[in-house]
């Protein structure tokens, strides 16, 4: 055996629980690296190699696109979510701290040990109940209005976040009971004019909206209304008296009764724009 091939037998990094799981859904599924790249879209092998050993971070496009070739895309979020901890900790934006953190619940989005398991097409123990746990969110591609249908239409909807509570390690119990308030959820990307209507909002995030019934407006929250056929955020203080912003206005939008009427629900999550 030549040194080569030792080492491109050498097991991904230890303490990596996502290149980890690509090399075993790799070699479970009997996919070697020039398979896998041609599945994904077409990465060089090299680049695949160096990934599964931690000596190169993919983008999180890469890591979706990993995701995906391995029959692994109810992970897409998780794989993303690896991509950008990778990066930070590389190049040093991020503190050790938060690294550790971040580290521990992409550990505890899955178990390595199932991915035998999924490459035959059986359900791992427990794996059943994690799928029922998670919430699906589907994203729109602008503040388009996404109707009053359980979900918004295929043609507005350009990706699903899947927001698994496992994901948030000790606040686990916290973050399925906020999930389970959510109310036909939907998210969509706040761009600079729409976050400035209210506190707290950041630009170039994804506003992951609940759906709410009249009567429950709070004055320190932020909501959405249907205004000409879009989605604009106005401040809870609109429903009390405050002046709606100017493009709210001129879609004959003036009084509390009329922001009631056309209410969509109260931005509840943001959550980082991964396709930015």
């Amino acid at each position: 055996m030549t040194s080569t091939t030792r080492v491109q037998d050498a097991p991904a990094v230890a303490d990596d629980p996502v290149a980890l799981r690509i090399r075993s859904l790799r070699l479970a599924q009997g996919l070697s690296y020039k398979r896998l790249s041609e599945a994904a879209g077409g990465l060089a092998t090299s680049f695949l190699f160096n990934i599964e050993h931690g000596r190169k971070v993919p983008g999180e496009d890469v890591a979706a696109r990993l995701a995906l070739a391995l029959g692994d895309g109810a992970y897409e979020q998780l794989y993303r979510a690896w991509a950008r901890v990778k990066s930070r900790g590389r190049n040093g934006r991020a503190d050790h701290e938060a690294m550790l953190g971040a580290w521990e619940r992409l550990r505890a989005g899955f178990a390595v040990t199932d991915v035998g398991a999924r490459a035959s097409g059986e359900r791992p123990d427990g794996n059943g109940a994690r799928d029922a746990g998670r919430l699906r969110v589907p994203v729109l591609a602008s503040a388009t209005d996404p109707g009053d249908g359980v979900r918004p239409g295929a043609e507005l909807v350009v990706n699903t976040l899947s927001l698994d509570p496992s994901l948030y390690g000790h606040d686990a119990a916290q973050a399925r009971e906020r999930f389970a308030r959510l109310r036909r959820p939907f998210a969509f990307p706040l761009d600079i004019t729409q976050a400035s209507r209210a506190p707290g909002l950041p630009a170039g995030y994804l506003a992951v909206v609940t759906r709410e019934l009249p009567g429950e407006t709070r004055s320190d929250a932020a909501y959405v209304v249907r205004a000409a056929g879009r989605l604009e955020v106005v401040p809870g203080s609109v429903f009390v008296g405050a002046l709606p912003p100017d493009a709210v206005r001129a879609a004959g939008l003036n009084e509390a009764a009329a922001l009631r009427t056309a209410l969509v629900g109260r931005i509840d999550l943001l959550l980082p724009d991964v396709r930015r």
